[in-house]
């Protein structure tokens, strides 16, 4: 038997890292569960939404919130502010038998093993495992990541479904055969139409995913056919959903768009949220020079994924080396962080002028730069002279240290007061003990009418949002003609008027004064 004359080449395949991944993302999971015991996880104002959709549709009554507009006959109302997914993913253990905080936990829980088990999967495989652990633990001590893991929210299955995305575009990048491409662009869409139904600013995770397989080598009719593949989870699903939304409560429920300004007090918002994230402290610390502290990082931020894309461009060129996963990693992760970026501060012009860049907004640009830099650092760290490594891996540690007092500072403060709506001042308000004891039949009219649902279970109806004298005069006779009650606490709602407004309303009387608030109803 003749054998070719051809140099046997023996390719070195990095390891995928599969079990740290599985390891750290368990570890991940079962610290959700650890930091969320009963009277947790925390309730955010939000929470009611997420939660009362889940209930109705896990009973089998659609998408419905337990919060009306207080002129609607019906003290629930459709969801539409917020995207079916996250309160769609809680319905299923609740259907099953779990109630539904318990099932918004646990769905935060799987979110968290998926996305850290991502990110340690991905930067191991690509650079090396120990990049990977390194950014997983900078991330679950991160303070943005962990806050948003305490509470019943949609980011953290945001994130997963992010991650998933982010997978995927380095998968197909990888992929040779034409049909291999068409099913990745697939599993990109599907995670990124997954995004934009748990958060509306999921379009940015569409808008990168169809750039990225359209850009991606083959002929014209080919990149165009992975375009439809990848967009068409979305068309389908969020065209559906605002179809749902437009039929069943009418056409300005998502959103009303226009010009907002004051997006400079937003932008100052962010800077403080990046010195935050940058130079963490615990809440009664104070540091002189912190913003420079924080803009001396960044810029050693920038320097090192510089010079880590460069490296990594460097090997793509090397004859033995047929692509650069790293600078894939990079760019993907880049094109995920800058499409987010763009969507958030559109949104914020012309969307919702009330969007904050906090800590909760900004978790997923959190992430992905986390990724980036653990990339780029571990491709930087094998050019490096042994004065830059050690350098770094005490300003790293310095860094995680600094995070995990900060974080382990929220933590022992949620654990033992609980977290917003969950605080012990709403748990045992004497305004909601009395609605309870007392007006167990009666319509509710709220101004914190989220706080009704979440402590008393109970849907209610908001107040107006203005005090002027005709809409005060409707509003009482709307309250007379249904025998309601008006529960107002003295913590001013940032949309609703409070109590203030209601003493000088004609033909309301005081029922009863509370520590926390008052107790209205109509004359009658």
């Amino acid at each position: 038997m003749n054998t070719p004359d051809l140099p046997k080449i023996t390719r070195r395949r990095k390891p995928f890292a599969s079990w740290p991944a599985l390891v750290v993302g368990a570890v991940a999971a079962l610290l959700v569960f650890e930091l969320t015991p009963p009277p947790g996880p925390g309730l955010d104002p939000d929470s009611a939404a997420y939660l009362g959709a889940a209930e109705a549709l896990a009973r089998g009554h659609g998408l419905r919130v337990p919060i009306a507009e207080w002129r609607a006959t019906d003290s629930a109302s459709t969801l539409s502010h917020f995207p079916p997914g996250y309160s769609s993913a809680i319905a299923l253990p609740t259907a099953l038998g779990m109630k539904s905080v318990q099932a918004a936990r646990l769905i935060n829980a799987v979110a968290a093993f998926i996305d850290i088990a991502l990110v340690v999967w991905l930067v191991g495989r690509i650079a090396v495992t120990v990049a990977g652990v390194a950014a997983a633990a900078a991330l679950l001590v991160m303070p943005a990541l962990v806050e948003v893991h305490l509470s019943v929210l949609s980011e953290p299955l945001y994130l997963a479904c992010t991650t998933c995305a982010l997978a995927s575009m380095l998968r197909l990048a990888e992929s040779k055969g034409k049909r291999d491409r068409l099913l990745w662009s697939c599993a990109g869409g599907i995670a990124a139409a997954a995004a934009v139904l748990v958060r509306y600013v999921g379009i940015s995770v569409v808008a990168a995913v169809a750039v990225w397989v359209i850009a991606q080598p083959g002929m014209r009719a080919e990149r165009l056919r992975r375009g439809v593949y990848a967009l068409s989870p979305t068309l389908l699903l969020l065209g559906g959903w605002m179809m749902y939304v437009h039929l069943t409560s009418g056409v300005g429920a998502i959103r009303t768009l226009g010009a907002y300004p004051g997006i400079l007090e937003t932008l100052r918002t962010a800077a403080s949220t990046f010195v935050a994230w940058l130079v963490p402290l615990e809440s009664d610390d104070v540091l002189p020079g912190r913003p420079v502290i924080a803009l001396v990082l960044l810029a050693a931020m920038v320097w090192i994924v510089r010079r880590g894309a460069r490296s990594a461009a460097a090997l793509a060129r090397l004859p033995a080396t047929s692509t650069s996963e790293q600078l894939a990693l990079i760019v993907a992760a880049s094109m995920l962080a800058v499409s987010y970026v763009l969507v958030l501060v559109a949104a914020r012009l012309l969307a919702d002028p009330g969007i904050p860049f906090d800590e909760r907004l900004l978790s997923p640009l959190f992430l992905l730069v986390t990724i980036i830099i653990a990339v780029a650092a571990s491709v930087a760290w094998r050019d490096s002279r042994r004065t830059l490594r050690v350098l770094s891996a005490v300003v790293f540690l310095s860094w995680w240290l600094a995070s995990y007092r900060a974080t382990s500072d929220e933590v022992s403060y949620t654990l033992e007061n609980g977290h917003d709506l969950t605080e012990i001042q709403w748990r045992t308000s004497p305004l909601l003990a009395w609605a309870r004891a007392n007006a167990p039949r009666r319509p509710l009219y709220s101004n914190w009418p989220s706080a009704v649902y979440l402590q008393l279970g109970r849907a209610s109806h908001e107040l107006p949002e203005q005090d002027d004298a005709a809409t005060l005069h409707e509003f009482v006779d709307t309250l007379r003609a249904r025998n309601g009650i008006v529960v107002a606490f003295d913590w001013q709602s940032p949309d609703q008027i409070g109590v203030e407004a209601l003493r000088k309303a004609i033909g309301l009387h005081l029922i009863a004064r509370f520590a926390d608030g008052s107790v209205f109803a109509a004359n009658p």
